[in-house]
């Protein structure tokens, strides 16, 4: 297995590092000590009350569990972890890929609930509004109106894509900045 990608381990594997966690290390070698488990043993499923229920082969079934991206920003390999209420990790898998058919959609529909991000098509204004910038925006979900208070709610990712987080928390992304006309192009450009 080559050295960059992270290593899948037994279901029986300790779980965690041996020593102090090492944050200059990088996401692969996070990844490469935590017990990944194949997707093709997962079940995912919605109970009578719709909780999301996760089930590895025959084992014990975690009720009313939360997908969350590992690495959400960068999107970094894909892989999903499950979280109980008490946000502790129950469950890692490598990405959706190999799940079933049935649970691959119920995992993709609890993810675009929990996860809703809209992604911005067109700026047609950005102007100040008492201290901070209104952004008019064209989104894939429709026309949206609404303040960001603070530039560092305004990053770039990746060169050309960039996340927003409005003053109410709720987040949008433009994929490319390149992507949009040039007038959206440089409405955004003046605000980051």
């Amino acid at each position: 297995m080559s050295e960059d990608l992270p290593k899948q381990m037994d279901d029986d594997a300790p779980r965690g590092p041996a020593g102090a966690n090492d944050s200059r290390a990088g996401w692969e070698a996070e990844v490469a000590r935590l017990a990944i488990v194949d997707p093709g043993r997962v079940r995912i499923r919605r109970d009578a009350f719709r909780r999301l229920c996760v089930r590895l082969d025959d084992g014990p079934e975690f009720v009313d569990v939360r997908p969350a991206p590992v690495f959400p920003v960068s999107g970094a390999a894909g892989y999903i972890s499950f979280l109980d209420a008490d946000d502790k990790e129950v469950l890692l898998i490598a990405g959706p890929e190999g799940l079933d058919p049935d649970s691959r959609r119920c995992l993709e529909e609890e993810m675009d609930r929990v996860y809703f991000v809209p992604r911005i098509l067109q700026v047609y204004d950005i102007e100040d509004a008492h201290g901070a910038a209104r952004w008019e925006v064209e989104t894939d979900r429709g026309y949206r109106l609404f303040d960001i208070r603070d530039r560092e709610d305004v990053r770039v990712v990746e060169g050309r894509r960039i996340l927003l987080q409005d003053a109410d928390g709720n987040r949008y992304e433009i994929p490319d900045l390149f992507a949009l006309d040039e007038r959206s192009q440089r409405l955004v450009d003046g605000e980051i």
